[in-house]
C-alpha cells in the first residue's frame, strides 16, 4: 500500500532523484525536520513546503539540501551541509533534504527542473502493476488547472505515458473541448472550488458527453466532495489520476475497423502492451 504524504522526486527527463520523500507541510513538521534521526538512507528524503531556509541544529549527520522555486527549478544545492549550520535561498518555495552525496550521485545540478509524483512501492504491489490496461500513443489529454505547479506535474506524467498533454484554463474548458474533436480525456483541477468545478464539468459534458473527465482537488476539498463523486487528491494520488486517464481512454477507444472478436493481432498493432 502506498504511504500517504510520500512522494517521488524525478527530473523532467524521468530520472529519479529520490524514490521516497516525506512531505512536511505543517509548522511542527517543518520545524522538526530530520531532528532525532540517526541517518538518512539513500533514496529517501523530506520536503519542507513552503520554505526557503533550513537549519541543521541538533542533527547528527550531513545532508544535501535542494532549494526549488515555484516552477520546480533547482535554484541552489547545499551539498554535504553539516550539523549546526543554516542555509537559505531567495525565491525558493520548497526545500528538499536528502542524504549527503545524493545530488552528485543522481546527477542533479542547479538549473535542472524536477517534478513530483506519488510514491508507488516497488514490485507487484505497485499501483500500476497487473492493471492490464491498454492505451494509445498520442491520445490528447487536456489539463484544466489554474495551478501552474500541478499543470506542469500532470503534463510531465501524462507525456511520460505517451499522451499528448495540453493545458487550458478551467473557464475555457467547455469551449476548448467543443472546438477539438481529438480530445480523448480531461484532467480538471477543482483546487478548492469543488462546486464551481463540477458546474464546469457538467457544462463540458453537455458539449461533448463522450469525453471523460477526471476531477482532482486539494486535499481539503476532496474531503468535501459530494457523495458518489470521485475526486482525486491532486498531490497524493497522482499515480491514480494517470491510471484513471489510461483506463477511461482505453474504455472509450474504438477498435480498428478490421478488428474481429477472433483476431487480436490488429488490435495489438494499435495499442501498447499492458502496463
Amino acid at each position: 500500500m502506498r504511504k500517504r504524504g510520500t512522494l517521488t522526486l524525478r527530473r523532467e527527463d524521468g530520472r529519479i532523484v529520490a524514490e521516497e520523500v516525506t512531505v512536511a507541510s505543517s509548522i511542527p513538521a517543518r520545524t522538526i525536520g530530520l531532528i532525532g534521526r540517526r541517518s538518512m538512507p539513500a533514496g529517501k528524503g523530506i520536503v519542507l513546503r513552503p520554505s526557503f531556509s533550513i537549519h541543521t541544529a541538533f542533527m547528527r549527520f550531513p545532508i544535501d539540501v535542494i532549494f526549488l522555486d515555484q516552477d520546480l527549478v533547482v535554484l541552489k544545492i547545499a551539498a554535504g551541509l553539516r550539523p549546526s549550520r543554516t542555509s537559505s535561498c531567495r525565491g525558493a518555495r520548497e526545500v528538499v533534504e536528502l542524504a549527503a552525496g545524493e545530488c552528485e550521485r543522481r546527477g542533479l545540478s542547479v538549473g535542472d527542473r524536477v517534478a513530483w509524483a506519488s510514491f508507488v512501492p516497488p514490485g507487484p504491489g505497485g499501483a500500476t502493476a497487473g492493471t492490464g490496461l491498454q492505451r494509445r500513443h498520442g491520445a490528447r489529454v487536456l489539463v484544466a488547472s489554474d495551478d501552474a505547479r500541478f499543470t506542469k506535474l500532470a503534463r510531465f506524467l501524462l507525456e511520460g505515458k505517451g499522451f499528448d498533454a495540453e493545458a487550458v484554463a478551467p473557464d475555457r474548458l467547455a469551449e476548448a473541448v467543443d472546438a477539438d474533436d481529438e480530445i480523448a480525456a480531461v484532467v480538471l483541477d477543482a483546487n478548492l472550488a469543488v462546486a464551481e468545478t463540477l458546474g464546469i464539468a457538467n457544462a463540458t459534458r453537455t458539449q461533448r458527453p463522450e469525453v471523460p473527465i477526471v476531477v482532482v482537488a486539494e486535499p481539503a476539498a476532496v474531503k468535501r466532495a459530494p457523495a458518489g463523486v470521485r475526486i482525486y487528491d491532486k498531490w497524493d494520488e497522482t499515480d491514480d489520476v494517470i491510471a484513471a486517464v489510461e483506463r477511461v481512454i482505453a474504455e472509450n477507444a474504438p477498435l480498428p475497423e478490421d478488428a474481429s472478436g477472433d483476431d487480436d493481432e490488429s488490435l495489438e498493432a494499435e495499442v501498447d502492451d499492458s502496463l
